[in-house]
């Protein structure tokens, strides 16, 4: 009996299969080329922040990939989600516990064998396993399930520290343009101071009135007004950089410093964007968890064969446990089948086809949206390549028109009131050039970010 027992398992061991639908990676059309800039030669490898050349900037995201909380948080996730991909991998393996049982009972004598004295001591010693024959593939299915969902989990992580250096990159150069206007106003400032003695120096000769020296005084202080809000924008920034990289604002300090140099990003061509956007491989990943749902709902709803088996000892006193009469085995499969569901499975099924069918469409949103990303952010790089080359011309213009009326306010030809107009006008150029400068350094920060960063 026993050895039709195991050969009925071998047979139904070795026919087994997978139900359900097997998943098919989809086939997603890349052009040939982006829209806004026209390159297609692969881009470089290794780590592209290194390419700012800014060692600062550096180990800020070497701090923010080792203590950024967020990204941590991630990374427990991952963690959790190999251990539960272990777990999973066990099921396909047999169980096996062991049980040891002293109890004193009483019986019922309404039974049809002959009960001992009651009540009485029984002993028990055994151990059991239990092994489900994955005749449908369930098992199979949701390690692969468990396996797919790991590795979104781990391409969450990897958006969680791409978005994270973004982040520190963005603010870091906003935080160095910001020293940048800090300077210019600082400079600035020290000018207008110097002006203001020599308009002094006019009104006590009477070359000139009180109100042009009110006017200078006024000028130098809207300045002085402006540096403070910029200091005041900068700690902020210095603040969250903290926040960032998982240090304590209050003893966290970056010094004055002057941006880095604009790095050329190559966009490579559009099918590798797919390769290494993690966000797009961690929904393609979820589209391969609901499709591995499918089957394993509808294996569900099959009969579910086990094989049990015991062995042990059994006996009314301690003295007869391990005595070889006191032996005890069995073994055989055990089957579980639900015939009637009512609806059940239907909706189930139901219910799974239309998950993938929504992670389907999540999954095409998220190749759309990178696209979307990198055609932006290359746009952004070639207008604001446009934009500060003219604002460049402008600041020099605004410059040159300022010399030239002072000279003109100097032999008396024009008022202070132009003078001050030619210098705030020629102020303002110089932070447009600045934050021009800083926009299209963001940009580049964009772009890094859309095309995936360093991950492959």
């Amino acid at each position: 009996m026993t050895s039709q027992i195991l050969k009925f398992l071998l047979i139904a061991t070795l026919a087994s299969c997978s139900v359900g639908p097997d998943y098919k990676k989809e086939s997603i059309a890349s052009p040939a080329t982006y829209k806004a800039v026209g390159l297609s030669s692969a881009p470089p490898g290794g780590n592209w922040w290194a390419s700012f050349s800014d060692p600062t900037l550096t180990s800020l995201l070497t701090k923010a990939r080792q203590a950024n909380p967020q990204a941590r948080a991630a990374l427990a996730r991952l963690d959790q989600a190999r251990a539960i991909l272990g777990l999973k991998g066990a099921d396909r393996l047999p169980s096996l516990t062991t049980e040891s049982l002293g109890v004193r009972q009483k019986d019922t004598r309404r039974d049809i064998f002959e009960l001992p004295p009651s009540p009485y001591n029984k002993y028990r010693s055994a151990l059991n396993l239990n092994w489900e024959l994955d005749l449908w593939g369930r098992v199979r299915r949701s390690v692969a399930q468990q396996k797919a969902l790991t590795q979104a989990t781990a391409a969450d992580y990897v958006a969680a520290l791409l978005s994270t250096k973004a982040e520190v990159a963005r603010d870091y150069l906003a935080l160095r343009h910001l020293d940048s206007e800090v300077s210019l106003l600082s400079n600035t400032i020290k000018l207008r101071e110097e002006n203001q003695k020599l308009i002094q120096v006019r009104v006590d000769a009477g070359t000139t009135t009180p109100i042009d020296s009110a006017r200078a005084r006024s000028q130098t202080e809207t300045a002085r007004a402006e540096l403070y809000r910029l200091q005041l924008r900068r700690t902020e920034l210095e603040n969250a950089l903290a926040v960032l990289t998982g240090s304590n604002p209050s003893t966290f300090k970056i010094s004055a410093s002057s941006p880095p140099r604009t790095p050329t990003i190559p966009a490579g061509v559009p099918a590798d964007l797919l390769r290494r956007r993690p966000d797009v491989a961690a929904t393609e990943r979820r589209l391969a968890v609901a499709a591995e749902e499918r089957g394993i709902v509808i294996a569900k709803y099959l009969p579910n064969v086990s094989l049990t088996a015991s062995g042990g000892f059994a006996a009314l006193s301690t003295s007869d446990l391990f005595d070889s009469k006191s032996r005890l085995w069995t073994i055989g499969p055990n089957v579980t089948f639900a015939p009637i569901a009512f609806g059940k499975r239907k909706n189930e099924v139901n219910r799974a086809h239309a998950a993938y069918r929504e992670a389907l469409e999540n999954h095409r949103q998220s190749v759309l949206s990178a696209f979307r990303d990198v055609e932006n952010a290359l746009s952004g790089i070639n207008n604001l390549d446009r934009a500060l080359a003219a604002q460049a011309k402008s600041a020099s213009a605004a410059r040159e028109a300022a010399r030239l009326i002072k000279l003109r306010y100097q032999t008396g030809l024009v008022s202070f009131f132009e003078v001050i107009d030619a210098n705030r006008e020629h102020l303002n150029e110089q932070r447009t050039h600045v934050q021009t400068k800083a926009a299209r350094q963001q940009a580049t920060v964009q772009l890094i970010q859309a095309l995936g960063g360093s991950w492959k």
